[in-house]
């Protein structure tokens, strides 16, 4: 008899998060050099530098900041039933379901949804991507959010009884 063939990671990160990822930040860098450089030539022409360039030159550093720090670090998540598979658009690395010592989201900014794990990992202890569909971002919890966490309380469920399993065996011989 044929054993199945293993079941493929199910993604669970929407298609469009490069772009989100190095797209966004990098658009508004552009954006803040194209005003900085405008701003130089009125400079270097000696020409008044008019209040709102000033103003539009600090925004758009903020901006700039602030959408590198949220979008940089999203990340790929796909799942199996015992693992998830995290990547950076590089590089992949699997860590097992029952590391995951919560699932929540980001309120403020984006709607990312957030996984805590209970080790360091080679991307940190903080995985966050944005989930393939959207959802309104006054609903308390997207769906995925419950998935996450039911997977993983199986994936411990079923190492624990494992475990114990192999407790009896090893105390009968």
């Amino acid at each position: 008899m044929q054993a199945p063939p293993p079941r493929r990671p199910r993604v669970i990160s929407a298609a469009h998060t490069p772009i989100l990822k190095w797209g966004l930040p990098g658009f508004f860098l552009f954006e803040w050099l194209w005003y900085m450089g405008t701003w130089a030539r009125m400079h270097r022409l000696h020409v008044p530098t008019p209040p709102w360039l000033v103003a539009y030159i600090v925004a758009s550093a903020s901006l700039c900041l602030w959408v590198g720090w949220s979008f940089l670090g999203l990340k790929r998540i796909a799942y199996t039933e015992t693992s998830l598979y995290i990547s950076n658009f590089y590089r992949e690395i699997s860590v097992p379901l029952t590391a995951i010592a919560d699932v929540g989201r980001r309120v403020v900014g984006m709607n990312a949804i957030v996984v805590r794990l209970d080790r360091d990992t080679d991307f940190g202890r903080r995985i966050a991507f944005i989930p393939r569909r959207m959802f309104h971002p006054f609903v308390w919890t997207h769906p995925i959010v419950d998935r996450l966490r039911d997977a993983s309380a199986a994936a411990r469920a079923k190492a624990e009884a494992q475990a114990r399993a192999n407790a009896r065996w090893s105390v009968t011989e």
